[in-house]
């Protein structure tokens, strides 16, 4: 039988990524990832800093969109290391954001 007095547990997600992360968007993308999709939600909608936004979009499209370029655009920054915006608009002509 639970107690009146017992604390509720609260789940706050971060706003922001962290600055130890934001070296690169490559590095905001990879700290996204391991995060809760809540923490991806609040940092698109009340982050100040444009590219913290832009990498939780690249993450929310991929996995709300179920937008298959998005997903391997994603797994491509992820796995294969840092990839210029530049070197990936050769590859295919279009950044997926």
């Amino acid at each position: 039988m639970p107690s009146d007095n017992l604390p509720v547990a609260q789940r706050k997600y971060r706003k922001q990524i962290p600055e130890s992360h934001r070296t690169t968007l490559d590095t905001r993308i990879q700290w996204l990832w391991h995060q809760r999709f809540g923490t991806v939600q609040m940092v698109w909608k009340d982050s100040p800093d444009i590219l913290d936004k832009t990498a939780a979009t690249l993450i929310l499209q991929a996995i709300i969109a179920r937008d298959l370029d998005s997903i391997e655009q994603l797994f491509t920054r992820l796995e294969g290391g840092a990839v210029k915006d530049e070197i990936l608009q050769q590859h295919d002509g279009t950044i997926r954001v």
